[in-house]
């Protein structure tokens, strides 16, 4: 029941990389109690991501009502003008007004903890603070500043993300200290909404439990190994964020409508690796540059002794390693790889992420050799080679399909998309950029060795969305929805006007039939735009200092975003 005279309130809670597919049986066997009680009273759906369905692009479609073609966003890293290099992305790379800063600008109020994409805070009317892209507590990841100590009163050794790579977890000791800290990290987003919630006034309030993603990247081949002390590591962590989630619900008034939402889905990465920048040279379409000094290879085979090493040191090990000896800056493979590649005559490389390609166009890159002319010719090249990879030992399929750009994005920077855009069959296949180049060992499809530690929990298109409170049906499930609708629909909840713009649509399935009669959709043309002109999506080189990037790179790799 709505209290009188109050206006109604939003509450989201991301389960960040949250799947039905864990969920439903485990709120049968009882583990979930909170969340089955929502699913009770309420509407549940599946909710499709984008294509990719990765965090940085999913979060902002989430957080702009927009497919990446009109936010901008299409990886963690964005190409930089005029160059063959890129950077990772943040809040700054987002072209499209949040949905906090919309409400922000009509006076109402917001509490924003743990989401991503919202580094560097921008200025909202409330508290923001920021998540995984935030470089650590050091930063200034919130706004107000003065918001930082307040954190620290209350959560005096917060976690803002488990900065964990694979290759840490080694030992049973090491896994048995990341989930502690992985529940520990749910425990402080728990305390945090808590004590947020009660001081401050708010009208909505999010907060993203990113424990679950990251311990279902690490421990999920140890869910079927009943011998294992992990087989629960994933459970242990779902039922301490069911308690969270409990606990911020009971703690929320009568009109406060509850969205539950996942970015992305999850599930069980495949036994194979595929390695995109081997396939593009066997094609004769991405070129290595032959000559080496014996000066540069040394230095290039003590770098690739370095990022072996990295992947088995802590976090906390690698920044002291860099106070210590600040000239130490250890480059990804993949950023080595980039660096030795031939440009004058190479066709097609990887892009923001290994499932893209871009094509050297003439043009646009600043040594394209591709011919406009061609570039429709080539794309349908490799479209119809790639898609008949298959397993050398199986012979099953390993691609779904591939997309070009125009197909899944619209707006305003497609320009600036990867040309072609894989999807793998199930999302279950790791692509790779490829191992050190000049390999002649690599195959294109290999099982994977266990030495790289490769994660073995993969993201998956289908995430999860529950809607409970004022005026929504309950114990109904829907036909999926688009990540995009939950802008527009959190607004009408709000009792909002929706922006025109806006590519989302209401979600009026999950409104009961009165609460429409009663609440028409009304429409704005209130701008949402808020970056350059058409085309003007690449980044310039300002998202990060080195230091900082390199946390944020140490954390991608280790699960499993990038080379």
């Amino acid at each position: 029941m709505k209290l009188q005279g109050h206006p109604p309130k939003v509450l989201s809670i991301g389960l960040d990389g949250g799947t039905f597919c864990l969920i439903d049986p485990w709120v049968k066997a009882g583990y979930l109690p909170n969340i089955a009680r929502l699913l009770e009273q309420g509407t549940r759906a599946s909710l499709h991501s984008v294509i990719l369905p990765f965090t940085p692009q999913a979060w902002g479609s989430f957080m702009t009502g927009m497919n990446p073609g009109n936010h901008g966003v299409f990886g963690f890293k964005e190409m930089i003008k005029g160059k063959y290099s890129f950077q990772f992305v943040n809040n700054k790379s987002i072209k499209s007004k949040t949905f906090w800063k919309v409400l922000s600008e009509q006076g109402k109020k917001v509490i924003l903890i743990n989401i991503p994409m919202t580094y560097p805070p921008e200025a909202v009317n409330g508290v923001l603070i920021g998540g995984m892209d935030a470089p650590g507590v050091d930063s200034d990841f919130t706004y107000p500043p003065r918001i930082k100590q307040e954190i620290f009163n209350v959560v005096k050794d917060y976690i803002i993300h488990l900065h964990v790579g694979a290759g840490y977890l080694d030992t049973d000791k090491k896994r048995r200290k990341a989930v502690t800290e992985l529940l520990y990290m749910a425990e402080c987003r728990e305390k945090l909404v808590l004590h947020f919630m009660k001081k401050y006034p708010w009208d909505f309030l999010a907060v993203n439990f990113s424990a679950i993603d990251q311990v279902q990247h690490h421990f999920w081949q140890y869910m079927d190994d009943e011998e294992s002390e992990f087989h629960d590591a994933i459970l242990k962590v779902y039922r301490r964020v069911d308690e969270a989630v409990g606990r911020i619900c009971n703690s929320s008034t009568d009109n406060t409508t509850t969205f539950i939402m996942s970015d992305h889905g999850a599930g069980p990465s495949s036994h194979y690796v595929i390695f995109i920048d081997e396939w593009l040279r066997k094609q004769g379409l991405l070129s290595f540059k032959n000559s080496f000094s014996a000066r540069g290879m040394g230095s290039r085979l003590i770098k690739r002794i370095l990022i072996d090493l990295s992947r088995k040191l802590s976090s906390q090990f690698k920044d002291t390693m860099m106070r210590w000896f600040p000239g130490l800056r250890v480059k990804s493979q993949g950023y080595i790889r980039r660096s030795l590649i031939d440009w004058p005559n190479t066709r097609a490389f990887s892009g923001e992420h290994p499932s893209t390609i871009r094509l050297n166009l003439k043009g646009r890159d600043p040594q394209g050799i591709v011919e406009p002319e061609e570039y429709e010719t080539l794309r349908d090249d490799v479209i119809n080679k790639l898609e008949k990879l298959r397993s050398p030992m199986s012979n099953e399929p390993l691609i779904e399909k591939i997309y070009k750009k125009e197909e899944i994005y619209q707006g305003r920077y497609l320009s600036t998309a990867p040309d072609l855009i894989i999807h793998p069959k199930d999302f279950c296949h790791q692509i790779k950029g490829g191992p050190y180049p000049n390999n002649n060992q690599c195959e294109v499809v290999s099982i994977k060795d266990e030495k790289e530690f490769y994660i073995s929990g993969v993201h998956r298109l289908d995430g999860v969305f529950i809607a409970s409170g004022n005026g929504i049906r309950k114990n109904q499930a829907l036909h999926p929805l688009n990540i995009t609708d939950l802008f527009p629909t959190m607004l009408y909840s709000l009792g909002m006007e929706i922006p025109r713009t806006v590519q989302g649509k209401v979600a009026r399935e999950i409104f009961e039939d009165d609460f429409i009669s009663s609440h028409q959709i009304r429409f704005t043309d209130y701008p949402l735009h808020r970056g350059g002109g058409e085309g003007e999506g690449e980044g310039e080189e300002k998202n990060y200092r080195q230091d900082e990037s390199e946390k944020i790179e140490q954390s991608l790799r280790g699960l499993g975003y990038i080379d």
